[in-house]
């Protein structure tokens, strides 16, 4: 609360995109002391993606828990923009645990879609969210050393991120480890502001660095929360916590791409879950409000799973945009394609296509990378384009038409 009252100063941003950046930075000064005993040791690493429209001032939202990162932690903690594989290794071996805050990601989430050192990156930062090892393999090397030997290794690599970007980036479906790190990211998504700020507030001075003091308490905590660290209320509701979880995987049809991603966050929500609950006790220690940051209890359990419900919905909402403007722009390339196949009779501003010529033009090659298929075709396109009246059907016995209009 303090933290969204001190932001709210300077972000136009609704309050729950607000907490975004500073939960990425909570986990990095809770990185490497408090670990987390969940089939293994998991650092307490945070991936979040805030979207929302170009004009939406995400900076003025990231710049407060970017200057409290600046006041907490060292210039080598912190990392920014693109970088090779090697040359990222370098960075990490110096300081194995870091944050990054991108609030323009644009340009770097293209470049993991695009360039083959970002393909390479994308798929790095999904060992850098599970603290995996690192080894790697330099020709230099081994001419540097008398053995030959040519591996370097860093024991646990760990990074916290957050990024903004608008919409048409945020789905990640065209990186190639796209499914992987969507499952990791806790999504936050507006499409409107929650409030106009016509002269925004310093961030320097006695508020800031009261706010850099209240988080700075996290990096005195050390300590591992596992099954004991429950009571045995909470022990209950982390039961049934999981329970709804996998009855909302079985509700869900996989047959589609929206459903496979929701059905990859929810493979990782419960882990989410129990990293936010550990925040969330460390920052009501931090702050007075408790004396004992590792018992969870089922009032934290519940926060957290509410603020997981929230990202999960984000997801949900994402993809319906993006949804709705691929299918926008696939009508448009079919009609521009339809006008194309007609554009020798001069005047004509109409097309009609039987189901079977419809299928056979523009749907023939369903198993080709990228190609429209008959199921898209006539369940999604069709419908958009009879919506915006640029399409009408008829049948006649078991003959269907469609026919095409256009200015």
């Amino acid at each position: 609360m303090d933290y969204r009252d001190f932001t709210r100063n300077v972000s136009e941003l609704p309050d729950g995109l607000i907490v975004a950046p500073i939960l990425a930075l909570c986990g990095r000064l809770l990185t490497p002391n408090v670990t987390l005993s969940f089939g293994g040791r998991k650092p307490l690493t945070i991936f979040n993606f805030v979207a929302s429209r170009a004009g939406m001032r995400k900076s003025t939202t990231f710049l407060p828990a970017v200057q409290l990162a600046r006041h907490i932690l060292t210039p080598d903690d912190l990392i920014g923009g693109n970088a090779s594989d090697s040359a990222l290794f370098d960075t990490f071996e110096q300081q194995p645990h870091r944050l990054q805050f991108e609030d323009e990601g644009n340009a770097i989430l293209r470049s993991w879609e695009t360039q083959s050192f970002g393909r390479e990156v994308s798929a790095r930062y999904l060992g850098l969210y599970d603290g995996s090892p690192w080894h790697q393999n330099f020709l230099r090397e081994g001419k540097n050393h008398g053995d030959g030997e040519s591996q370097r290794h860093i024991e646990q690599a760990t990074l916290s991120l957050c990024i903004g970007s608008t919409f048409g980036v945020a789905r990640l479906d065209q990186i190639a480890a796209g499914c992987g790190l969507r499952r990791r990211f806790g999504f936050y998504v507006a499409t409107r502001q929650a409030r106009q700020i016509w002269w925004p507030e310093s961030l320097e001075g006695d508020d800031l660095q009261n706010m850099a003091d209240l988080f700075r308490n996290l990096t005195n905590l050390k300590g591992t929360v596992g099954k004991d660290s429950f009571t045995k209320a909470a022990k209950h509701y982390w039961v049934g916590l999981q329970q709804r979880n996998r009855d909302r995987c079985e509700s869900i049809p996989d047959y589609t791409t929206g459903s496979e991603n929701l059905l990859s966050s929810l493979n990782e929500s419960p882990a989410r879950c129990l990293k936010l609950a550990i925040i969330f006790q460390a920052c009501r220690w931090a702050r007075g409000s408790i004396t004992d940051p590792f018992t969870i209890t089922p009032e934290i359990l519940e926060l957290a799973e509410a603020h997981q419900n929230a990202c999960l919905d984000a997801l949900v909402e994402l993809e319906g945009m993006g949804r709705r403007l691929q299918v926008d722009d696939t009508a448009e390339w079919l009609l521009a394609q339809i006008m194309e196949d007609h554009s020798i009779k001069p005047g004509q501003h109409q097309a009609v296509y039987t189901k079977s010529q419809l299928t056979h033009r523009f749907a023939a090659n369903p198993g080709r990378l990228g190609a429209l298929t008959a199921s898209k075709l006539y369940t999604e396109i069709i419908p958009h384009l009879v919506s915006r009246k640029q399409c009408v059907m008829t049948k006649t016995g078991k003959l269907q038409t469609y026919t095409f209009t256009w200015e």
